[in-house]
C-alpha cells in the first residue's frame, strides 16, 4: 500500500512539475498569440517598439496589405497568362516577349512598393533598430531567388 501511495504522489508531482515548466516556457508565445496582431507582435519585441510605435506599424501594415494582395494577384494573373502562351507554341513569340516584359515590370512595381513600405516602417523605429530592420528585410526579400517561384533543380547527365 505504501508503495502505491509513493508511486501516485510521485506521478502527480511529476505531472505538476511538467505542467508548471511547460506553462512557464510557453507563456511568452501564448501571450503573443492572444494579442490583437500576433503576426506583427514579434516586431515590437525584436525592434523595441513602444506601444505608440507599434500602433503606427500596425496602421502602416493595414494600409499596405491590400496593395500587396492586389499586386500578388496581378503577378499571379500575369504568370498564368505566360504559362498559357508558352503552352501554345514551341518558339518565343512577340506576345511571349511582351508578357515577360510585363511580368518584369509588375515585379519591379511590387518590389518598389514593398521597399517604400519597409522604409516607412523603419522610420517609425529608432535609428539603430530601423537600420537593423532594413538590413533584415532586404536580406529576406531582395536577395537573388527571393520573390521568385522555386524551380526544381535540373541535373545534367554526366558523359
Amino acid at each position: 500500500m505504501r508503495t502505491w501511495v509513493i508511486l501516485i504522489v510521485g506521478l502527480l508531482g511529476g505531472i505538476a512539475a511538467y505542467t508548471c515548466i511547460y506553462l512557464h516556457a510557453t507563456s511568452a508565445k501564448r501571450s503573443v498569440e492572444k494579442s490583437s496582431r500576433p503576426e506583427l507582435r514579434w516586431l515590437q519585441k525584436e525592434y523595441h517598439l513602444t506601444d505608440a510605435q507599434f500602433a503606427q506599424v500596425v496602421q502602416l501594415h493595414d494600409a499596405y496589405y491590400p496593395k500587396c494582395a492586389e499586386m500578388c494577384r496581378r503577378i499571379d494573373e500575369q504568370n498564368a497568362m505566360i504559362q498559357q502562351l508558352l503552352a501554345t507554341t514551341n518558339a518565343v513569340t512577340p506576345e511571349i516577349k511582351q508578357a515577360f516584359a510585363d511580368a518584369a515590370k509588375l515585379r519591379a512595381e511590387c518590389q518598389t512598393a514593398m521597399m517604400e513600405h519597409f522604409y516607412e516602417v523603419s522610420r517609425v523605429m529608432s535609428a539603430n533598430d530601423g537600420k537593423r530592420y532594413l538590413a533584415w528585410v532586404q536580406q529576406e526579400t531582395l536577395l537573388p531567388g527571393q520573390m521568385v517561384p522555386t524551380q526544381p533543380s535540373m541535373k545534367m547527365d554526366e558523359k
